[in-house]
């Protein structure tokens, strides 16, 4: 089996670099979309900002092994991306029969869902407004389209000034292979449902 390279966030990378990001398509969760964007470029209002020192001091942590094995993940242990624009953490299952990878990242200060939003028409190819995550705001930003190969990104609101990074990569025998942000999306809704319980 080949092993892919774990990028943390090609769109965050160009998000950092130029201050932005662009999405695709994922499977949207039952909460509800926001009704009103109180921010300049469109991106939707957080009512409930998120603090998210746990989560950076420990991103590993974002998920359970109990919500690991739900996801197709048993015995998967989570190794910090030291790579990532920010505390990172990813979850190689790539060289299990599970064959997917996600990883999630917390954005530094300033890389918000408001500045990915900001440069979604010049800069990113792709880029697709998702359902909320457990009543956060989210988008798929692809800086390159990957979609086809597996591989997709989601950014979470978690406050007017941070995001958070949901990065899945996966081969063709993962059961979210034809659709890469569904992956990335239900791992979303596992890690927020942590952050949120964890966030004080």
């Amino acid at each position: 089996m080949r092993i892919r390279t774990i990028v943390a966030g090609t769109a965050a990378l160009v998000l950092l670099a130029g201050c932005d990001s662009g999405g695709t398509s994922g499977t949207p969760t039952n909460a509800p979309q926001p009704t009103g964007t109180g921010n300049g470029a469109g991106a939707p209002k957080i009512s409930n900002p998120l603090d998210l020192t746990a989560a950076e001091s420990d991103p590993c942590a974002v998920v359970t092994a109990a919500q690991l094995q739900t996801y197709g993940l048993t015995g998967v242990a989570g190794k910090v991306n030291t790579t990532a624009p920010g505390a990172g953490c990813s979850w190689p299952g790539v060289v299990t029969d599970a064959e997917m990878t996600p990883g999630v990242t917390i954005l530094p200060n300033g890389t918000s869902l408001e500045s990915i939003y900001a440069k979604k028409d010049s800069t990113y190819p792709v880029f697709e407004p998702q359902a909320d995550v457990q009543g956060y705001p989210a988008a798929v930003a692809l800086a390159v389209d990957q979609r086809k190969d597996g591989s997709c990104e989601l950014f979470v609101g978690a406050s007017e000034d941070k995001a958070i990074l949901f990065s899945f990569q996966s081969f063709a025998k993962s059961r979210y292979f034809a659709d890469p942000c569904a992956g990335a999306t239900e791992f979303a809704n596992l890690a927020m449902t942590t952050i949120k319980a964890g966030a004080k």
